[in-house]
């Protein structure tokens, strides 16, 4: 492990704001995150702006030879690298960090053979996804995801089974009885080692890439660690050839690619230069980064090579940074990482006022507390929490209690003991009570008072609290329009809030592809040689990131990375 590896099992467990950083990145929606130490990096604000292509080293100490070059050891990377040397190609990984990353096991894939049951309208969802993009997704990435992730995954199962692997299936979706519009489900799979116990003494959740990686060097294949790629090789064509990277002694190496180069080094999230051009203003309100060696190097070179980045500039930003009194924004990133926060309770602003429906996807709720009065909201319960988070009924990397049926966190068929209100108060609510980050008060009078609030905004948050609970006993929203549901009163002490603001995990606008993978040039044109996945893909999420969907940026990565390696290589 590198050194700033953090132990999966104490994510789950709840961890102060020194752990949260590298924590949040185990969750990848959400996305996958290095584990290992930065020793290998460079510093890009050190040789200009990052649009400036650097000269190529003098001196190559070492050439290489391969079939297939992958740039990053992720979802994406350890996919294509798989895929190839499956096929009997011999693989060079190149990883910047000190080891593999560090992803959320949560894979979102469509209609594969695993499970009989499966979200029947996959256009629908499509559609939807393209709104919350303002119309500009690719619909023909989303369509290709929509199609072949399902053999995407059952490949996966097959490679990782013998490994100890399962695949339960996380479907959930509540009727229409309950909620009519809420037909937008859960439709992941988790691959775990045993069991499904997310803070069990033999924890075994985040496992498939390190047991990918397993599979990936049985066959031959190589992971270079601490050797960051720096730029592409192009003969007169412009077909890209190989890679150069700096070792771990800092000498210049040259791997040259027979089939071609795949590039998925995660985004830009660690490279602030690059945040401040692309995405201003996007995480302006962020207590947390996950990004540690995600800086941009991948869509960099590709640029460098001839491709094009997308409009937009989109952040994937949970809504569960939590803020102590003092917590500031952006760097040096002091905030403290929060899973209750993405529970749709409500939410008031610091003048006591309900702003939002309270049930939105992590990254949009983020945006509705950012354009607040102080750029964050308040997320206030009472006594009843646990009822109303079983409830509430929340699926993926927010859930906290187990889903009632037929899925990978049933209670019946696995161990749950972790989704449990004892797990949720010992590892999420006490020690933020104890750091005065989350206020737990016997009155509302007395919350208030915690809240930092005067008597003219004591007054409004009282109002607010009194008609927000009306709404809940009528099961109408009439203010905002949240389903029944979600609603929750707050009336049985004791009461809590704390401050909610947002957590940057990566950035996921990048280069634009055909659906093989391959960058395109200015004149529509693939370059040749040339793969670019996961988050230095573009098509997806040119804005935002749709999480109603859950596993869906590990399931399109992992999707496209194993197509890219089967197009590299000429494999139907």
């Amino acid at each position: 492990m590198g050194e700033n590896t953090i132990s999966r099992r104490n994510f789950l467990a709840g961890l102060t704001a020194t752990g949260a950083l590298a924590a949040a990145g185990a969750l990848a929606g959400c996305a996958p995150q290095s584990k290992g130490d930065t020793k290998g990096g460079t510093d890009v604000a050190a040789q200009g702006s990052w649009r400036d292509k650097p000269a190529l080293p003098a001196d190559i100490a070492e050439t290489l030879e391969a079939d297939l070059v992958v740039v990053g050891a992720g979802n994406g990377g350890l996919v294509a690298a798989t895929t190839a040397a499956q096929n009997g190609a011999k693989v060079i990984v190149l990883e910047k960090g000190g080891d593999i990353a560090a992803a959320r096991e949560a894979i979102g894939a469509l209609n594969s053979k695993l499970e009989p049951d499966h979200y029947e309208d996959p256009a629908k969802l499509m559609n939807h996804a393209n709104m919350t993009q303002s119309g500009d997704a690719n619909m023909l990435m989303y369509k290709t995801w929509a199609e072949q992730s399902g053999e995407m995954i059952e490949w996966m199962k097959e490679t990782l089974e013998p490994k100890g692997m399962l695949f339960p299936f996380e479907w959930h979706c509540p009727s229409p009885e309950i909620a009519p519009e809420a037909y937008y489900p859960a439709m992941c799979y988790n691959p775990c080692l045993d069991e499904y116990n997310p803070d069990g003494p033999n924890y075994t959740s985040y496992m498939h890439l390190e047991k990918m990686r397993e599979v990936l060097e049985e066959l031959g294949g190589e992971i270079r660690f601490l050797t960051p790629a720096q730029q592409l090789v192009q003969d007169d064509d412009g077909k890209v050839t190989g890679v150069i990277a700096v070792g771990e002694d800092k000498s210049a190496i040259q791997v040259n690619a027979k089939s071609g180069v795949i590039v998925c080094t995660g985004g830009y999230g660690a490279n602030q230069e690059m945040l401040q051009d692309l995405c201003p203003g996007n995480s302006a309100w962020c207590v947390l980064n996950s990004s540690n060696t995600e800086e941009g190097d991948g869509i960099r070179m590709a640029l460098w090579a001839g491709a094009q980045l997308e409009a937009g500039g989109g952040c994937m930003i949970w809504n569960r940074g939590i803020m102590n009194d003092d917590t500031n924004f952006g760097e040096p990133y002091t905030g403290d990482i929060f899973l209750p926060g993405s529970q749709p309770f409500l939410h008031v602003n610091m003048n006591g006022e309900r702003f939002m429906n309270e049930d939105q996807c992590y990254p949009m709720s983020y945006a509705a507390g950012a354009n607040q009065p102080g750029h964050f909201s308040w997320i206030v319960w009472d006594g009843t929490y646990w009822e109303d988070i079983q409830r509430f009924d929340t699926c993926g990397c927010s859930r906290l209690a187990p889903a009632p049926s037929g899925t990978a966190f049933n209670a019946d068929v696995y161990d749950c003991e972790a989704m449990s209100k004892e797990h949720l108060d010992s590892f999420w609510l006490e020690p933020r009570i104890e750091s005065g980050a989350l206020k737990k008060c016997d009155t509302l009078d007395e919350l208030a008072e915690a809240m930092g609030f005067d008597a003219e905004r004591t007054a409004t948050f009282k109002a607010t609290i009194e008609r927000y609970n009306q709404l809940a006993a009528t099961g109408k929203d009439e203010d905002f329009g949240k389903e029944a549901y979600r609603m929750s009163t707050v009336a049985e002490p004791p009461f809590y809030a704390a401050r909610i603001a947002g957590a940057l995990l990566v950035t996921i606008h990048g280069v634009i592809t055909d659906t093989n993978s391959q960058p395109l040039r200015e004149d529509g044109s693939p370059i040749e040689g040339l793969y670019v996945c996961g988050n230095d893909q573009g098509g997806f999420y040119p804005h935002n990131y749709p999480s109603n969907f859950t596993g869906i940026n590990a399931g399109r990565t992992a999707t496209f990375s194993r197509i890219a390696a089967k197009h590299a290589l000429g494999i139907a």
